[in-house]
């Protein structure tokens, strides 16, 4: 009879009550032979009898593991050994709203762990030089006050001294919420030395983002509508962590369209501050912001969904995060305008069929293939 998969007790509103339990010896795994394919991983931690550790399972969501236990490598040569006291971080993601939502779900354990030389974690990419899978990171940490500790994403496996296991604080869907000890961990030190910089009022854009990642057509006639009644617009790829952490603290007044940017305007903006945020695609993930905000800050942003309809590659399955959706210009105007975001939603108007047209020729060309509407 087959081993049932295992699940994570996940309760938003109880305490974790973790124990540090130290273990010896262990061996990490971060590739195993064999390969479960899609988005799970063969990675793991085993004890010095050689025994997997369910604590080095990784989760994306409750219902069970994105790892699975590995076949261990066949040794070639001597294996490295980390010397002293480890926290074990889970899976290092390379992409930043991945990286805020599942690679520091462990970082609350530092306030209970005592004194610890590094975080030690599974590396999501295959690389040459295991550096590169962190070095852009780097400056998070040091943000959380973590300059000290020493980072490993090691690409063979490793025997590690000791190690500290606790489990995830956060994560994607009903995870979203996050466990008290992470959002108070995250509350309390991510960029706990920086002082709040920046416009009262922001929109946070996609529009400068590499156009495979999705969003909506004429977004740019949307910024200048919201420029017209004292909004800044904000593109946060572009400016440095610290920057970007000082302005979301500054914001009172935010409107975004749905992304992973927000992940880290949850965890840094005033419960004072006002939050309206615009559906842009049919993943309806617009429901993991709203969730995150709720829970981090005590904020219940304004949502508006407002969508026709999107564009995507034809003939290709629908990536509905990577769709081109069109948007109901007043409809969001009178939204904004009823909720107290904006003065008038006099002018918000639908663009002409031309400047539609051209916007859709633009996005076909930025992919290099025809584009399909599907309406709402």
């Amino acid at each position: 009879m087959p081993t049932p998969e295992p699940s994570l007790d996940f309760d938003p509103d109880r305490p974790i009550g973790w124990t540090p339990e130290l273990h010896r010896d262990v061996v990490l795994v971060p590739w195993g032979e064999n390969a479960p394919g899609g988005a799970r991983r063969a990675a793991g931690l085993f004890d010095a009898e050689g025994r997997l550790l369910p604590d080095g399972h990784c989760w994306r969501y409750p219902g069970g593991p994105i790892t699975v236990p590995p076949v261990p490598p066949i040794a070639e040569g001597r294996v490295e050994r980390l010397e002293g006291r480890w926290l074990f971080g889970g899976l290092f993601y390379g992409h930043f709203g991945h990286f805020l939502v599942e690679t520091t779900t462990r970082f609350w354990a530092l306030g209970a762990t005592g004194d610890v030389d590094g975080i030690v974690f599974y590396p999501k990419r295959a690389l040459t030089h295991e550096r590169r899978m962190f070095r852009e990171m780097v400056p998070f940490f040091e943000l959380c006050g973590l300059a000290a500790l020493e980072l490993r994403v090691p690409q063979k496996p490793v025997v590690i001294d000791e190690v500290l296991a606790p489990p995830p604080g956060f994560g994607m869907g009903e995870m979203m919420s996050g466990r008290p000890e992470y959002r108070a961990w995250m509350r309390e030190n991510l960029g706990r030395d920086v002082p709040p910089d920046g416009p009262e009022a922001i929109y946070v854009s996609r529009s400068r983002l590499p156009s495979k990642r999705g969003s909506i057509l004429l977004e740019e006639r949307l910024e200048t509508l919201l420029e017209a009644e004292g909004y800044t617009i904000i593109h946060p790829q572009e400016e440095p962590l610290e920057r970007q952490v000082a302005i979301w603290k500054a914001a009172r007044r935010v409107i975004a369209l749905d992304g992973s940017a927000l992940h880290l305007g949850a965890m840094l903006l005033s419960p004072d501050a006002e939050v309206a945020i615009l559906n842009r695609g049919p993943s309806q993930n617009i429901e993991d912001y709203i969730l995150q905000f709720n829970a981090f800050a005590g904020i219940d942003p304004l949502r508006i969904d407002a969508l026709t309809g999107f564009f995507h590659p034809a003939g290709q399955r629908i990536v509905k995060r990577e769709v081109y959706a069109t948007l109901d210009f007043a409809c969001v105007g009178a939204a904004l305008e009823a909720a107290g975001f904006i003065g008038s939603a006099a002018g918000w108007v639908d663009p002409g069929p031309e400047a539609l047209a051209a916007a859709v020729a633009s996005a076909a060309e930025g992919r290099d293939v025809a584009l399909d509407w599907t309406g709402i």
